[in-house]
């Protein structure tokens, strides 16, 4: 039995993770899926801390952790994903349309270009070195957090996408 949880923890509690958050990291064990979708549901975090490292997602959570919208060094081509993140050198496309909603967000050397339609409203997190190219059109609405990183936008129609820069709070 894997018994990384343990020095997850520790790691964690070095950052400076909450409370909460460090019990239930203690709750969820060495149980892989578990500890996909608490890093999903602590993504701020997570995101900010480069917690836990690239070989770490890498070496537990291959394999399990595209199920969950986490995807580390991919090529990726996804249609009105809820929820998507891109770590390490993941490249590819992302639809979103019709009345379709999606958080997404692009850190590391990330390169994803974003085609937003109809109805869709993205909200788009880019940090680091990733590139984030975004087409908007119909009446789709697109917001950019950006801490880092390249935005190329390009909007027709109704469309409209607005970046606002971001400071980290470390």
């Amino acid at each position: 039995m894997e018994k990384f949880a343990k020095q997850l923890q520790k790691e964690a509690q070095v950052l400076g993770a909450c409370s909460p958050g460090l019990l239930d990291l203690k709750n969820v064990g060495d149980n892989k899926p578990a500890l996909v979708q608490l890093y999903m549901s602590k993504l701020e975090f997570c995101l900010e801390h480069d917690f836990p490292s690239n070989e770490f997602i890498k070496e537990h959570g291959k394999g399990i952790m595209e199920s969950f919208g986490l995807f580390l060094d991919d090529k990726i081509n996804l249609t009105n994903y809820r929820k998507c993140v891109a770590l390490g050198k993941t490249s590819g496309k992302i639809n979103v349309s019709s009345y379709g909603v999606s958080q997404i967000y692009a850190k590391h050397t990330s390169d994803l270009v974003i085609e937003a339609s109809d109805n869709a409203f993205v909200m788009v997190y880019v940090y680091d070195d990733a590139k984030v190219t975004i087409n908007a059109h119909d009446r789709a609405k697109v917001h950019v957090n950006k801490y880092g990183g390249k935005t190329i936008t390009a909007n027709d129609g109704q469309a409209v996408v607005k970046v606002v820069e971001k400071q980290l709070n470390k």
